[in-house]
């Protein structure tokens, strides 16, 4: 515990870590909600409710066709960061994800659901490359045990947090319109957020060369 609380301090400590561990935080939230509402898409809507084979058998494609935006996104990542910045990446991931909420997401079909199935494994995959770059280079390394181990916490703890949330808001047919719109909206929240407090210390950080210079 004394080593938990101790990585969440120093990482409180590093601007740069703690904004990246708050947008991951936010994603595996949406991305939690998303994941039981495919499950219960394909369980009781897209399938018989009888037949668990078909449900389980759907979950799987989706979780397959996820897993390739995961590997898309381990290529694409490097070279993007080249193009955007490693912050400003994770931005455009953001904003990636909550689009995928609205279209195709939101309407509701097979092909729909899959296609945002990969959208949002390529844009969580992306966004832990980025939060793990970060945060490698944002942290001393005799902190750095104690800060992965709260980072896998904070990793874990909110995809499970999803999974309750999920579990109080979703229908039995895993389709709520109210619930896409509030996702989406978390993951442009948290671009906006994330992009202002990152700009605002950029521009701290070249005030403060421009007084050391002076």
């Amino acid at each position: 515990e004394r080593g938990l609380v101790g990585g969440a301090r120093h990482v409180l400590e590093r601007r740069p870590a703690a904004r990246a561990l708050a947008a991951i935080a936010a994603n595996r939230l949406g991305y939690g909600i998303v994941t039981i509402a495919v499950l219960l898409l394909f369980r009781n809507k897209f399938n018989d409710p009888s037949d668990v084979d078909a449900g389980l058998a759907g979950l799987a494609t989706a979780l397959t066709v996820s897993g390739a935006g995961f590997l898309l996104a381990a290529v694409a990542t490097p070279i993007a960061t080249r193009r955007f910045g490693t912050e400003g990446w994770i931005i455009v991931l953001l904003v990636l994800a909550a689009a995928a909420q609205v279209f195709p997401a939101g309407l509701y079909t097979v092909p729909g659901v899959l296609v945002a199935a990969f959208l949002l494994g390529f844009a969580a995959q992306g966004l832990k490359i980025c939060v793990d770059t970060i945060v490698q280079r944002s942290i001393d390394d005799e902190f750095r045990g104690r800060v992965f181990a709260f980072y896998d916490v904070v990793f874990n703890a909110t995809f499970v947090l999803a999974a309750a949330v999920a579990a109080m808001v979703l229908p039995a047919s895993g389709v709520s319109y109210a619930v896409l719109f509030v996702v989406a909206a978390s993951y442009l929240v948290t671009a906006v957020l994330y992009a202002r407090a990152t700009r605002e210390e950029r521009a701290e950080d070249r005030a403060l060369r421009s007084r050391t210079i002076a």
